[in-house]
């Protein structure tokens, strides 16, 4: 079972490892997945899911066909590791979901 738990938008910068590539426009779906072991709901693991509009000078479309983790650093100071999913911008978690350095 999955459900969407917020939608965080705002301004923050791409990296690629330690690289900067440029800021971005994100709008992003956060859901969590849940095992029903036991009859109770226990939470699992955060997908990420959304979309980055650049603000300034960076290939998204090099970016997709290349296909590099990125990461994305939020307005909040949290951080997502992701990938381009498609020439226009969407991006999906790859592992770790929102996690904080």
């Amino acid at each position: 079972m999955q459900r969407l738990i917020e939608q965080p938008s705002d301004d923050g910068d791409i990296f690629e490892g330690s690289r900067p590539l440029g800021r971005v426009h994100y709008h992003l779906s956060v859901y969590q997945q849940f095992s029903e072991a036991d009859a109770e709901p226990v939470a699992t693991a955060l997908e990420v899911e959304g979309h980055v509009s650049p603000l300034g000078p960076l290939d998204v479309v090099e970016l997709h066909v290349r296909r590099p983790e990125l990461t994305l650093r939020l307005a909040d100071g949290r951080t997502l590791d992701f990938t381009i999913a498609n020439a226009d911008g969407t991006i999906r978690s790859t592992a770790r979901g929102l996690y904080r350095l």
